[in-house]
């Protein structure tokens, strides 16, 4: 695969297998189980625990945002060095990376929390698509939530990555339309989510799972029928060759909070980055990804 760069032609070896390629194209969503360890969550759970109980316990820039039936860490790689490696997990990140030609950029590290409750008769679970603030018509490329896919390579320059911290039963949790990040027809009013011609799926998922899918999908997010707190973090991604999604990343204040590489992840860069360099390595060498 070749693209401009700016003096010369670079040749990029995709990160992707030849059959992630082909049901990242055809759904918009890829699954991957256990990329982390149940210590390693049950570290985060005790740790993201103890922020929601006492919020004033989050060191800043952490921010926490909740109400009786759900909540939001944000920044919280700032908060505790096992989010960052959660973020520059290498077994996430050559996915990212093959997404997005070896250049991504996280612009949002957020834990979201949501919790059974009550729901009444007349609300009903919604689709959306990421927009980035700005609607554009359906048929027409959103720069900032664009999908492309050619001569055998794929172009998503926004990706999200979920990966769940407890169990998640079918028919619970992330709901997305399969294939739809590829649809430029607008998805009609009259269709509701348990509709025929809106052929929603959920996945059962065990806690350390990943979910990686393209904003472009239409998803959404069904109502949370377990006795238990569904966690997740969320981290996303954008192409780091000109996109800044968001301003604030990286916190230059809290510098000393992250390392070099999450520093690097979070900045725009048009050059690949070391940790993707290192990463590309171990994959011709063979070498196993942590």
């Amino acid at each position: 695969m070749l693209i401009r760069g700016e003096d010369s032609a670079i040749n990029l070896p995709s990160t992707l297998t030849e059959e992630e390629k082909w049901h990242y194209d055809l759904f918009g969503y890829l699954v991957f189980r256990q990329v982390i360890s149940p210590a390693e969550v049950e570290q985060m759970l005790e740790i993201a625990n103890n922020w929601f109980a006492d919020p004033d316990a989050a060191p800043e820039p952490v921010n926490v945002t909740q109400d009786e039936y759900s909540g939001v860490l944000n920044n919280i790689q700032y908060g505790d060095r096992i989010f960052e490696r959660l973020s520059l997990n290498e077994k996430v990140l050559r996915v990212v990376m093959g997404l997005m030609w070896n250049r991504p950029r996280l612009f949002n590290c957020a834990l979201v929390m949501q919790k059974q409750r009550p729901i009444s008769d007349d609300e009903k679970e919604r689709f959306h698509r990421d927009t980035s603030g700005f609607d554009f018509p359906d048929g027409f490329h959103n720069p900032h939530n664009d999908y492309q896919a050619g001569n055998g390579q794929i172009y998503s320059n926004f990706v999200n990555t979920a990966i769940t911290l407890v169990d998640v039963p079918e028919n619970n949790g992330f709901m997305c339309i399969p294939g739809t990040h590829k649809s430029r027809i607008e998805f009609p009013t009259t269709v509701g989510i348990d509709d025929e011609w809106a052929p929603a799926i959920t996945f059962e998922l065990k806690a350390g799972d990943c979910l990686i899918f393209s904003p472009r999908l239409m998803h959404g997010t069904k109502f949370w029928k377990v006795d238990y707190p569904r966690q997740v973090v969320f981290n996303r991604y954008q192409f780091s060759f000109y996109f800044n999604e968001n301003y604030n990343l990286p916190i230059e204040a809290h510098r000393h909070c992250i390392s070099d590489d999450e520093y690097e992840l979070e900045s725009i860069q048009r050059s690949e980055k070391e940790f993707a360099k290192r990463i590309l390595k171990k994959l011709e060498k063979g070498e196993e990804l942590c």
